[in-house]
């Protein structure tokens, strides 16, 4: 099952989406526009002799307005590293990575993709086909100032396969429209009380969607503060963790 994110996501079914969605309702984002404020500087021509003084050659206003616009451009012009998985654990970085490769060129292309996981389940029961249930998603940015704006973006839940080596060899994923808890129930067996538990908590989404985020940034030591869905406040990135947020499997 796919969702492509606009503005909304139903937790029991997958929309087709183009924008980021409500951050932190129950409503789920797949992918986020920028304010802008105009100065504008008066320029007193009562006084004709002082007028006639000022240089020919300088437009105060104008030499300011582009000042101030090659300001916001720099701020923006960062060549964005791709996203890379930046705990201990090779079992994970091969899912977080699988999740990039598979469904980022899907979209339109953006300055960064960032996946989303949260495990439900890992089961390990047989080591040539181990099993990794959860709730995945793909999130595409562009950079505006300090702000991760979300363009697009979906959810991929499902079960993805990783070899003895911990190499991604399959996935499938929660079928769409009708189907969906039929295909839940079939793909997630014993784990489809949690699966659903998970898919219906935007706010615990939210703070995970924000936490990696927020990792990649320090990872990378780039100038971010903040991510924004379209239609939504933006949200301040909360301190990393990359220590403690990324453990080693047992």
């Amino acid at each position: 099952m796919k969702k492509k994110v606009y503005l909304a996501v139903v937790t029991t079914a997958v929309l087709m989406l183009t924008a980021c969605g409500a951050s932190g309702a129950n409503t789920a984002n797949e992918t986020d526009m920028s304010n802008s404020a105009n100065i504008e500087e008066t320029v007193n021509t009562a006084d004709t002799a002082n007028t006639a003084n000022m240089p020919e050659s300088v437009d105060a206003t104008n030499t300011s307005d582009a000042t101030d616009a090659t300001d916001a451009s720099t701020e923006s012009n960062i060549d964005l590293p791709a996203y890379d998985y930046p705990g201990p654990e090779y079992f994970y970085h091969s899912v977080y990575q699988y999740i990039v490769q598979e469904y980022a060129s899907q979209y339109e292309a953006a300055d960064v993709s960032i996946p989303y996981v949260n495990e439900i389940e890992v089961d390990m029961s047989n080591r040539d086909d181990i099993l990794m249930y959860g709730d995945f998603w793909i999130f595409n940015y562009n950079l505006e100032g300090d702000t991760l704006k979300c363009v697009s973006g979906g959810a991929y839940p499902g079960v993805i396969h990783l070899n003895a080596d911990f190499d991604v060899v399959s996935m499938d994923v929660v079928e769409d429209g009708s189907n969906f808890t039929e295909s839940a129930k079939k793909l997630f067996g014993d784990h489809y009380d949690k699966f659903m538990e998970v898919e219906a908590d935007a706010e615990a989404r939210e703070q995970i969607r924000a936490q990696i985020i927020a990792n990649y940034v320090a990872a990378n030591e780039l100038p971010i503060t903040k991510y924004q869905d379209e239609g939504w406040d933006p949200i301040t990135l909360p301190e990393e963790n990359i220590d403690s947020f990324y453990s080693e499997l047992d």
